[in-house]
């Protein structure tokens, strides 16, 4: 089924205020999407130029963190390991959207981008990176894990619509046992189904 942005005059005038919702339409959901564009329709778009993925600032900000104190709950996270799980993602999202649309290696007319910014990631089990800034923390202990992203649609450098998505499940989802990217493994895989889907 191809999903249309067929928007009404009254329509018009929610998306003219930027109005924010929480995804496209039928099974394709995001926490927050922003329709820029007077209209947009995915499926017209048969290319597609996936930016390579990046780290936001605040995740970057993230790598070999030292915590400031007992109160202090951010989660350091080490060059390697980011790279490693920017690579998984971009991983994920080329194999399913090469099911759906031509990639191409050049945004232009015509060509809808897709620039995806991982927002936040934590892992399930401790890290080379966590052990560095606790020593005392036990390999056993157990994360719920999180993972999220920022996303950005565009065609030619005008912006059509930006949407930001995550997955913050609770300790108990994380069991038996988790892995150490388990949220965030299993996070990229249904965040790139659901970008494949926008095409269907």
């Amino acid at each position: 089924m191809k999903i249309k942005f067929l928007v009404s005059a009254a329509a018009l005038a929610l998306v003219s205020a930027c109005a924010t919702t929480d995804g496209p339409t039928g099974d394709v959901q995001f926490d927050q999407f922003e329709l820029v564009a007077a209209n947009l329709d995915f499926s017209t778009y048969e290319q597609v130029y996936l930016a390579p993925v990046t780290a936001s600032d605040d995740l970057k900000g993230m790598i070999d963190y030292r915590p400031k104190g007992p109160s202090d709950t951010k989660r350091p996270i080490s060059e390697k390991d980011l790279a490693t799980k920017l690579e998984d993602l971009s991983e994920d999202l080329t194999r399913e959207l090469d099911d759906e649309v031509t990639l191409v290696d050049a945004p232009g007319a015509g060509i809808l981008t897709i620039a995806v910014v991982l927002d936040k990631l934590e892992s399930n089990r401790p890290t080379m990176a966590d052990m560095s800034a606790e020593p005392g923390l036990s390999m056993q202990s157990v994360f719920s894990g999180r993972a999220a992203v920022e996303i950005t649609f565009s065609e030619d450098g005008t912006i059509l619509a930006t949407a930001e998505d995550g997955y913050s499940p609770s300790l108990n989802e994380t069991l038996p046992p988790a892995t150490v990217w388990s949220t965030a493994d299993r996070y990229f895989s249904r965040l790139a189904r659901k970008m494949a889907d926008l095409f269907d």
